[in-house]
């Protein structure tokens, strides 16, 4: 049954379509700081690389919002800190068979309208989910939602899924209350307002559990790494996000941040990649993928900046145990690529920050060598996720962001959001019910590997390298 689903999926993956999505705050340009008044005790100024495109848990595809809902909303299940889910508004749950989860919740939750929790709220921010999310396809194995009582529901599946807690504690699983249009959360942090520079959470003071964060958060983005860290410098900014342990060491050493500062992990990986867009028709073309990936030296690529060796697998190695879906070393195609590209001008659009662009111009040089005509194109925030969003572009160096935790939500968020392809994302399903079917993760690193070997051989995007992204911190931030 398995090699014949791996047919199915190998088969479905060489034949794939380019999909499209929509961004929301549009109108926000987060990194102007000009106005803003400076950092008191009493609020927490956090910076981060990109803007929040979405504060609906159900519509959020890129990482930079989906960090919202650790401040704005709970989940009934959480990861605790030894990795392992435990309950969260959730006060006893009971499986009463393979396919029926019983639970009940606490009797002291209050959405920030300071409406309590009731289990028909559970049961319609699930609907809600099932019906508009984004990624409702995780979850197409729940046949029903039923209220059983004020504080009691259950959920029945369509077939056993050993996994079904741990999916429970994903962002898209947030309890909301939808009212007039409005989405309300229950978590520490409740939305005072949205300004074009940032948005600013206050304290929710009828949080059900112990909340040591500070009374005010502002949320702003700034795309420049070194910008960041001379914000945290000049004391406007007590957090910073997207950065790399790399990054932190040689700022330690120009003296731009203290050798004592505070790093915090936080469980996000980034992946440096080569992706393709469809403005060029070309692209969509396998072998020409393949051709780009075959002709290009990947070590050469990232030397002297990254001082490593370019990544050997496609996905992060500390997601899974990695056999399969290996990188191959690169062959000279230089005759391909002539016969491909001879007379036509190809542009690699590139977000306006120093690290995209050394990497864009070494892929030019390169590109160039072999006979290729290149320009490079830079473009400040707003424009380039525009063109990422609606894949308006030739290549372009892109950063996908992976979350440890979430092993079958990166599969999904990577292929339909980050490289936009609804056919090869409907393509894994059939092997996400494998996945929910295996009780022990060697046995699902196996199949994922798979998964991740079939999409590989695509050449959906080429990875450079993968990196471990950390903040930091003048206090431990805690919520």
């Amino acid at each position: 049954m398995r090699r014949y689903v791996y047919l199915i999926l190998f088969t479905l993956v060489m034949t794939l379509s380019f999909g499209e999505s929509e961004l929301y705050f549009d109108d926000l340009q987060f990194n102007q700081y000009s106005e803003i008044e400076s950092t008191d005790n009493e609020s927490l100024r956090v910076v981060q690389a990109v803007k929040v495109a979405t504060l609906d848990p159900i519509y959020m595809k890129d990482q930079y919002s989906i960090r919202m809902v650790n401040y704005l909303y709970d989940t009934l299940f959480i990861y605790n800190a030894n990795g392992d889910v435990v309950s969260n508004l959730v006060e006893a749950w009971d499986w009463k068979d393979d396919r029926l989860l019983e639970l009940e919740i606490k009797d002291n939750i209050y959405f920030h309208n300071g409406d309590k929790m009731l289990a028909v709220d559970v049961k319609k921010s699930l609907d809600r989910m099932l019906s508009n999310g984004v990624f409702k396809d995780f979850f197409n194995d729940i046949q029903n939602v039923k209220v059983l009582s004020e504080t009691k529901l259950e959920i029945k599946l369509k077939g056993r899924n050993n996994l079904f807690l741990s999916m429970l504690t994903y962002y898209m699983c947030s309890i909301t209350k939808e009212v007039d249009g409005k989405i309300y959360g229950t978590g520490p942090y409740k939305i005072d307002k949205i300004t074009n520079k940032e948005i600013v959470l206050l304290k929710n003071q009828n949080y059900f559990k112990k909340n040591n964060g500070r009374n005010k958060i502002e949320i702003l983005s700034e795309v420049s790494d070194r910008k960041r860290a001379l914000l945290y410098f000049n004391d406007a900014a007590d957090v910073v996000l997207d950065i790399t342990p790399k990054q932190i060491d040689e700022w330690k050493e120009e003296g731009i941040i203290d050798k004592s500062v505070i790093s915090d992990g936080n469980k996000e990986l980034d992946t440096i990649a080569i992706i393709f867009g469809k403005r060029n028709k070309i692209f969509e073309r396998r072998d020409v993928r393949e051709s780009i990936n075959e002709l290009i030296d990947r070590d050469e690529l990232i030397e002297n900046i990254f001082e490593e060796k370019a990544t050997n697998t496609f996905f992060p190695g500390t997601l899974f145990d990695a056999k399969l879906s290996l990188m191959k070393n690169g062959r000279d195609s230089e005759k391909k690529v002539k016969d491909i590209f001879e007379g036509k001008e190809i542009e690699i659009t590139v977000l306006n920050d120093d690290l995209s662009l050394k990497i864009a111009n070494n892929l030019k040089r390169q590109l160039e060598k072999k006979g290729m005509k290149i320009v490079v194109s830079p473009y400040q925030q707003e424009a380039y996720l525009m063109k990422m969003e609606k894949q308006d572009y030739e290549i372009a160096i892109y950063n996908i962001i992976f979350d440890e935790r979430y092993l079958i939500y990166n599969l999904g968020r990577v292929i339909a959001h980050d490289i936009g392809d609804k056919g090869m994302y409907n393509a894994t399903l059939p092997f996400l019910e494998i996945l929910k079917d295996e009780r022990e993760k060697v046995d699902r690193d196996k199949i994922y590997d798979k998964i991740v070997y079939l999409i590989s051989k695509n050449i959906p995007y080429i990875p450079l390298v993968h990196r471990e992204k950390v903040a930091i911190e003048r206090a431990r931030v805690s919520i």
